[in-house]
């Protein structure tokens, strides 16, 4: 069907679609050669499976077939080398004013993670034929705990800060975990301004006081990251802070390249092992902090994976050429957007498939690949103006950004001058539930409800009542509902007796491998022996006096 020199072009092509991100299947292939067909005069028969595997066959030294991860358009149009430039730019210039070429000590990393507890599939052995096999799980929801890991350039790691989701957080939760590790909560479970204050405050400031000179400290642009008081923090102590360009991570944040992915495959061997021991048993707050202390001290935060992966990033030492032209294919986009004037690609292929007779292979193959793909890099438009440009980076300790955050914040927080004001002497609508409590609250303070009088203006027509039983009809034919109050709420003899339990003040854990946070820590709330016998004897003591209740109205109708 093809020569053996189209064939090696259409090699040519899918190698290089693979290099830039745009790899294709076999369905794909197929439809190229199709196209191809078609552009040089040949019939357009569509070529079978058994062509494909023969292609490959032929073809097995230079092609393979293999799962690729998928890579979000905007991270891989971010990292190209206009960006990349631009950091190294900006991060030569804090070495030379810090004066950082020797010292890896004060160079940092920061950036949080999260633990699942889900250890994902694998494949098992069983009994051949069986359609469904499975494997039981501790649960079919997934639980995650952040933690926010910091290290040095030099390979040193700062205390863990643990990130509990919940109002308060417990002693229990705190128990058995690492070394000088922080504890904290929020709502939510992640990371949060209040929570990043709080580490760069009480972690980072205190674990680096010690050091001599400027301390330099790289981060994502996370939203908890960018906040005034820690840009007022960080200049007070010498601290530079540069935020990365937006979606870089993945080849400029040390963490991300050579740190994190051996901690989550310590992690999943941990949690096979925990599940094993404890017959699936659920990875709840208490036990997470052992869990972590044991993929610590497996090794998987290693002083050698630090410091390899500051150098693969080109951070220390300073080397911008350690971010090569494979990292950066990807943003190669496979058909430029085209001007209004810059028409030769439709050009070429529409004189392609005018004149067939005088394509070369390369050029029919070239109009068959921009035929299927239709890829053009999105353009940017015109945004407002954030607290940070995010499409490069930015060193927020400058006085450039510094003006421009406080500016933000300045005109952000007055917003009271285009509030509209409230209409007034307009009804609003309470719930149905607001009002059902409002009715009964009434019902048990009197012993009869008598119905409001109404003005003479406003009088209504009521309807006769149905008949009912348990009811007194008035001479005004409205019913008079009759509620009797509790024996124990009438009685000044029969009280409920309470039991006063002394406040007892916890003072937060100040052990030496342990640390937590300002707030207050607070006992597990497990309940004991004297409160269940308590709540017993009330309940029994309710379930007496009901019975007496109900006698009693029996007996009256």
């Amino acid at each position: 069907m093809l020569a053996p020199n189209e064939e090696k072009l259409i090699v040519h092509a899918l190698q290089k679609l693979g290099e830039w991100g745009f790899g294709i299947d076999r369905s794909a292939v197929q439809c190229i050669v199709l196209d191809y067909m078609k552009h040089v005069g040949r019939p357009d028969v569509k070529p079978g499976i058994e062509w494909l595997y023969g292609f490959e066959h032929r073809w097995k030294c230079e092609l393979t077939r293999r799962v690729a991860q998928p890579l979000p358009a905007n991270r891989a149009y971010a990292c190209n080398s206009q960006v990349v430039n631009d950091f190294f730019d900006k991060l030569s210039e804090i070495f030379s004013k810090l004066k950082l070429q020797a010292k890896p000590q004060n160079i940092y990393n920061v950036d949080e993670t999260g633990f699942q507890t889900d250890i994902g599939s694998q494949k098992i052995f069983c009994k051949r034929g069986l359609k469904n096999p499975h494997k039981t799980v501790s649960s079919s929801t997934k639980t995650m705990y952040t933690v926010q890991v910091c290290c040095s350039a030099n390979g040193d790691f700062l205390p863990m800060y643990i990130v509990f989701k919940g109002k308060h957080l417990y002693d229990t939760w705190c128990k058995g975990g690492p070394e000088d590790a922080v504890y904290n909560c929020s709502d939510s479970g992640w990371m949060e301004s209040d929570q990043f204050i709080e580490w760069f405050e009480k972690v980072f400031i205190p674990a680096t006081s010690h050091l001599e000179g400027g301390k330099l400290l790289v981060f994502d642009g996370h939203n908890s990251h960018l906040s005034t008081k820690v840009v007022d923090l960080a200049v007070q102590n010498n601290i530079e802070l540069l935020c990365l360009p937006a979606h870089t991570s993945s080849i400029l944040q040390p963490l991300d390249v050579g740190v994190f992915k051996g901690v989550k495959a310590a992690w999943r061997k941990c949690l096979r092992d925990y599940y094993d021991q404890t017959r699936y048993c659920n990875v709840d707050k208490r036990a997470f902090s052992g869990l972590l202390k044991q993929v610590i001290e497996s090794g998987a935060f290693s002083r050698a994976n630090a410091v390899s992966a500051f150098e693969a990033c080109g951070i220390y030492p300073l080397n911008r050429a350690k971010i090569t032209a494979d990292k950066l294919s990807t943003s190669t986009p496979l058909v430029t957007e085209l001007t209004a004037g810059s028409d030769s690609v439709q050009d070429s292929t529409e004189a392609a498939s005018s004149s067939a007779t005088v394509i070369s292979p390369r050029k029919g193959i070239e109009a068959a690949l921009l035929t299927h793909f239709r890829q053009v890099t999105p353009t940017t438009t015109g945004q407002k103006s954030k607290r940070v440009k995010r499409t490069l980076a930015e060193c927020l300790t400058s006085q450039e950004v510094i003006k421009r955050t406080s500016e933000r914040e300045g005109t952000g927080t007055n917003h009271s001058s285009n509030i509209k004001p409230k209409p007034k002497n307009i009804p609003q609508k309470k719930s149905s539930t607001v009002s059902k409590n409002v009715r009964a609250m009434k019902r048990t303070e009197s012993d009869v409800v008598v119905p409001a009088k109404e003005s003479p203006a406003k009088k209504r027509m009521h309807k006769p009542p149905k008949c009912q039983t348990g009811k007194k009809k008035c001479g005004s034919g409205v019913s008079e509902l009759h509620i009797r109050k509790p024996v124990w709420l009438v009685s000044n003899q029969c009280k409920v007796a309470t039991v006063e339990q002394p406040n007892k003040s916890v003072e937060p854990i100040t052990n030496d491998t342990q640390t937590t946070t300002a707030q207050d820590v607070l006992p597990d709330p497990t309940p004991t022996s004297e409160a269940t016998a308590t709540s017993e004897g009330f309940v029994t003591c309710l379930l007496l006096k009901s019975t007496l209740l109900v006698i009693v109205v029996k007996a009256n109708l």
